[in-house]
């Protein structure tokens, strides 16, 4: 079922504008369990086979959901990539003089994919908050950990994986880990069995959250309480954005102005540094929130429940201001999500953000996690 829409708006002013026709990433190929994609600021509800992905999509899949999407020529590849349970992704395309460049960001979860080059040099990068893959036509997977902890498995091709420290090769039948704290480790995969050495790297690295999980939950806590007081500081300009305000009502009616009209340049002044400051927090905001409602699924009806994340506060608690604060969180990222689309298009080329395209970002907001 949709959800509304954040904001309710009359378009009332007459702009001089352009209809802006969107290149679909991929369309939908295959559906399993509960599946969302958001899309402009509000939930599409569930995916279904059959539906577009476009580029600044975001999906999400329960603990029960899978989705795989094939990907469009636009891209210039061929093949699929899954998004798999318990994951979160945004989907990225972007134009380039040398080749159609897509960007897929892992906050939470796992994907893979099979892919083959069409033609012309187009590139695939796929990247966590500590890692970043670059893939040109290969078959890989990539799973990140309640802990922070990234593993890459390569079963054909090749990719090549950088921590912002190290860049390394990653051949077929081998895989790169990432910990907090740790330089990329390669090792050594049976091609016949990467699906159970993935199974098995995650249920170790919950096995490890859980031999220390007073720590580590207290870490959470305290990331949590402060960046979300950061995140909504930093963000409240932007909610009360006029300009913003404006955007959309123009993007409701399917318009935008010219990207060189003085109008919109001064709007783009306005309003970046905002963005701009809103993104640093949530870079790294985003990701510890999957991560903890991935925790209660793990931690809900155990006696970890009880433990005392300070006194008189125990991790039931903490959970459940979590929940409580979930809906009013989610809906100010997919707005904030919004923001950042409505500013790229207004951009010649769809461009991004200033010092925000290069992939630096992944690397300049990332914190070790050593539990």
């Amino acid at each position: 079922m949709k959800k509304p829409a954040l904001f309710l708006i009359t378009f009332a002013a007459a702009v001089q504008a352009f209809s802006l026709a969107t290149v679909p990433f991929g369309t939908i190929d295959y559906v399993e369990g509960s599946s969302v994609v958001v899309r402009s600021g509000k939930s599409l509800g569930e995916a279904n086979i059959g539906d577009e992905v476009l580029p600044d999509d975001m999906i999400k899949t329960a603990a029960d959901g899978l989705v795989v999407i094939a990907l469009d020529s636009s891209t210039g590849m061929r093949g699929t990539l899954t998004i798999k349970a318990k994951s979160v992704a945004y989907i990225r395309l972007k134009p380039d003089a040398t080749g159609p460049k897509s960007t897929i960001d892992l906050i939470a979860g796992q994907i893979g994919s099979k892919l083959a080059k069409i033609s012309g040099n187009p590139s695939l990068q796929v990247a966590t908050d500590s890692v970043v893959m670059g893939v040109r036509g290969t078959e890989f997977a990539i799973a990140t950990s309640v802990n922070g902890s990234v593993l890459v498995v390569c079963t054909n091709g090749e990719v090549a994986c950088s921590d912002g420290i190290d860049s390394v090769p990653v051949p077929a039948g081998k895989a790169i880990e990432k910990k907090g704290g740790e330089r990329l480790r390669m090792a050594t995969v049976a091609i016949s069995s990467a699906d159970q050495f993935e199974k098995r790297w995650i249920t170790d690295e919950i096995e490890a959250f859980k031999a220390n999980a007073p720590k580590a939950l207290a870490d959470y806590e305290k990331r949590y309480t402060d960046l979300s007081a950061k995140f909504a500081a930093a963000f409240e300009p932007l909610q009360k954005s006029d300009i913003l305000s404006k955007w959309i009502r123009e993007d409701s009616a399917g318009l935008v102005p010219y990207t060189n009209d003085p109008a919109t340049l001064k709007e783009k002044k306005a309003i970046m540094p905002d963005i701009v400051a809103t993104r640093k927090v949530l870079f790294i905001f985003e990701r510890i929130y999957y991560r903890i409602t991935q925790l209660d699924q793990i931690i809900t009806g155990t006696a970890m429940e009880r433990i005392e994340i300070r006194k008189g506060f125990t991790t039931a608690d903490f959970l459940r201001k979590v929940r409580a604060d979930a809906a009013g969180l989610e809906k100010r990222v997919f707005l904030f999500r919004y923001a950042e689309k409505l500013y790229e298009l207004r951009n010649a080329g769809g461009v991004g953000l200033p010092g925000m395209d290069s992939g630096d970002d992944f690397f300049s907001s990332s914190e070790d996690w050593d539990f």
